[in-house]
């Protein structure tokens, strides 16, 4: 038995899935211009969601 199994039978005699993913489907809807998706990352609007760092903590 190697090691990855032994340690999985600590927790039960199954087989362990370590992962599962979910991914929604995703209709074809109105797409950003290349240049604007270019800047964007994505051509989705849907899937624009920027990183908001440093502007989401109030300044003192």
């Amino acid at each position: 038995m190697s090691d990855r199994q032994e340690t999985c039978a600590l927790f039960t005699i199954q087989p362990v899935s370590f992962a599962m993913a979910y991914v929604p489907l995703q209709s074809w809807e109105k797409t950003y211009d290349p240049s604007v998706g270019f800047d964007r990352g994505t051509i989705f609007p849907e899937l624009d969601k920027p990183f908001i760092g440093k502007e989401a903590v109030p300044h003192d």
